[in-house]
This record gives structure tokens, C-alpha cells and sequence, in this order.
């Protein structure tokens, strides 16, 4: 039996209409988790189950570029950052030297990308090790821009400033914690579009409030950012009263855009409402 304390618990979730917007946080903001809110990395009693899943993780969505000595920098002071804070905040859960992106990566239970700028470059995102995607493909973005990443995010993948203003914050100020949520018909943690698996919605099933809580860590110095991103699952009825009103309302008067971006059909939103009835 796990000593590990269970999840934590966020809920980003606005009773009103729901936009795509960055939304940073200061890192280190009180959520109600306490210490842990303070932690670039959080370990649980599901360690277990997200070790597992990355040990399994296919190559192609585990990888790092490694053309140029801006890149191979920028890897060298990312790899030591990651040591270094798992060392801190878990003893005894990574060793002293030679770690790799893999071996950090089934350390832990959160997922990651490194996305770098370099004066008069465009960006490019130089590695990613994403086992738990809600619903993209990470081997997509190898070598992709912040832009082409998020070109399919309604209001803004297609808004320069947006970008711009976004990645400057991630490389050369933060830390930073934003959420990104969605609901989901199960708890897998693999929602790959091709490769994960998903249950159908079904009046008869479960529903689970499935989020994202994104760190950004700044490395202005090799022109970087580290994107730490940790998926977590809540089954509607582990929700307060509150909660499942607010969600129950925030699919209601979700725009169509956000809501074919996230697959949520009327359909789907009309059996996560009635699901999520008390």
C-alpha cells in the first residue's frame, strides 16, 4: 500500500462562459493543497499507474532535438533543473548524475515539452515527452512553433500578439501555473487521438472532470521554457454540490468553438449535465 497522499484537488472551472485564455497563475499560488501547490512536481498515491503508462510510451512521442549547440545547451541546463527540483522536493526518487529526459520522465508523473527562442530565430519546441495527451498528438510538434501548436485553439492560435506575449512570459519571466480543462467519459489517461483509448458517452456511465495543471519554468539565459504539464482525473461524483452546479453550467453556456475544439458535442454536453444532476 502506497504511503503517497491521494491526488490533489483543483478545480478551474467558472460558473460563466468559458474562454480560451493563458491564464497564468504566480507559481506557488494557494489552491488549498498547501505545500504541495508550492511543488513543481507533485507525487501521489497514482504514481504507480502514470509510471506505467510512460514505460510504455512509444518513441515518437518521446523525443529531443539535437542540431545545435544552442539546442544541446538548453537540453544541458532543462535536464539539470529537472534533477536538481525532483531531488529537492523527493529525495531519493532520481539519483545524483546522469540523468536523460527518459529516465526524468518515468520519475515522474507529470508530463513535459522544452520550446526554445533564440534572437532572430523563430521558436521551435526541442523536446516532449507527453504520455497522457487529452486528445492531440505529441509527435506532432517536434520542431513546431508555440504559433503552430496552438493554431487550433479558438481565440488564440491565430492572434500573433497573443503568442508572442505568452512565450516572452514563459522564457524570460515565472514560473507560472495555468489550468485547462475538459470532461471525459472515462479516466484513462492516454486520450491520443489514434493511439489512446476513450469510452463512449452513455446516460448509464460515469463522467469524470479532467484537467490540466501547466508550469511554465523560464531559462531566459539558453532562450527557453520547460512546460510541465500533469493530468488529473475527478469522478463527477467525488464533486461538491457547488462544483458540479458551476461545471453542470460552464458546458451549458460553453461557446461552439471552444466546444468542437474539445469534442464536446451538444450531445456529449447534454449527458455530462444530466450526469452530473444531483
Amino acid at each position: 500500500m502506497s504511503d503517497l497522499p491521494p491526488p490533489a484537488r483543483y478545480f478551474p472551472v467558472s460558473a460563466g462562459s468559458y474562454r480560451m485564455l493563458p491564464g497564468l497563475r504566480h507559481f506557488g499560488t494557494d489552491f488549498g493543497n498547501g505545500e504541495r501547490d508550492r511543488m513543481f512536481y507533485q507525487r501521489d498515491d497514482e504514481a504507480e499507474r502514470y509510471r506505467l503508462a510512460k514505460q510504455t510510451l512509444a518513441a515518437e512521442r518521446n523525443f529531443a532535438l539535437d542540431e545545435t549547440d544552442a539546442q544541446r545547451e538548453a537540453h544541458a541546463a532543462v535536464l539539470a533543473w529537472m534533477a536538481d527540483t525532483i531531488r529537492r522536493e523527493h529525495p531519493g526518487v532520481v539519483s545524483k548524475e546522469g540523468q536523460t529526459y527518459e529516465s526524468i520522465a518515468l520519475a515522474v508523473q507529470e508530463d513535459f515539452a522544452v520550446i526554445q527562442r533564440l534572437p532572430g530565430d523563430a521558436d521551435r519546441t526541442i523536446a516532449v515527452s507527453v504520455a497522457s495527451p487529452s486528445g492531440w498528438r505529441p509527435e506532432s510538434i517536434a520542431g513546431a512553433s508555440f504559433r503552430q501548436i496552438h493554431r487550433p485553439v479558438p481565440g488564440f492560435g491565430d492572434v500573433d500578439a497573443a503568442n508572442d506575449s505568452m512565450l516572452t512570459s514563459m522564457i524570460e519571466r515565472g514560473p507560472y501555473v495555468r489550468f485547462v480543462w475538459t470532461v471525459t467519459a472515462d479516466d484513462y489517461l492516454d486520450h491520443h487521438p489514434e493511439l489512446g483509448t476513450r469510452k463512449a458517452w452513455s446516460e448509464d456511465g460515469e463522467g469524470w472532470l479532467r484537467l490540466e495543471r501547466q508550469v511554465t519554468v523560464p531559462f531566459a539565459a539558453v532562450g527557453a521554457s520547460l512546460f510541465l504539464i500533469r493530468t488529473y482525473l475527478y469522478r463527477f461524483e467525488t464533486l461538491s454540490e457547488q462544483q458540479r452546479r458551476a461545471l453542470a453550467t460552464a458546458l451549458e453556456q460553453m461557446p461552439a468553438d471552444v466546444a468542437a475544439y474539445k469534442g464536446l458535442t451538444p450531445r456529449v454536453r447534454a449527458v455530462a449535465q444530466q450526469l452530473l444532476e444531483l
